[in-house]
């Protein structure tokens, strides 16, 4: 199966079936990273941190990199893609707040279409499909948020999953 390339981070078609592509190398982002998460904290860590990362003028949909076993303590790293390069954002970003690029190169993504609640779900088919085409698992796993959960109702949400390979560059 050939990738198709994405342009900037996601499609503004949902992937209805599990779909490798090839993510751009140019995709300057902002980045917010929090060490030993649970998902007990997720509400308040994403409310909090996309709150800040909007104020610094995002071109698309903000998004989260699990890094570690959801189940138990885990890294996580938010971020918003934005218009410029590293070197035209302000010197004085917010505290804890960095500059830095999407992963490139190969990746898996499908949509999910529907309540964050249905994520979980909607990720055991993504990696149950990776695992039938041999593809390679990684460790990382992306959400990127299509809609903004303040302005859409929770059955019309839009999240991208994408399945970084273990040597994707880290966030």
């Amino acid at each position: 199966m050939s990738a198709r390339p994405v342009p900037l981070v996601l499609s503004t078609e949902p992937f209805t079936t599990p779909t490798q592509v090839d993510l751009p190398d140019d995709v300057v982002v902002v980045l917010l990273r929090h060490e030993c998460v649970t998902m007990e904290e997720i509400v308040e860590i994403f409310d909090g941190g996309f709150t800040v990362l909007s104020g610094l003028e995002p071109i698309g949909p903000g998004f989260a990199c699990y890094d570690g076993d959801v189940s138990a303590t885990f890294d996580l790293t938010l971020g918003f893609p934005v218009g410029v390069h590293a070197q035209g954002l302000p010197a004085d970003l917010p505290d804890g707040v960095e500059h830095g690029k999407f992963p490139d190169g190969p990746a898996w993504v499908v949509s999910h279409r529907g309540a964050y609640d249905g994520l979980p779900e909607a990720w055991a088919g993504l990696l149950a499909a990776v695992g039938a085409e041999g593809a390679e698992d990684g460790s990382r796993f992306v959400e990127i948020y299509v809609d903004d959960p303040s302005r859409t109702a929770p059955e019309e949400l839009r999240t991208d999953l994408v399945l970084l390979p273990a040597s994707a560059a880290k966030l």
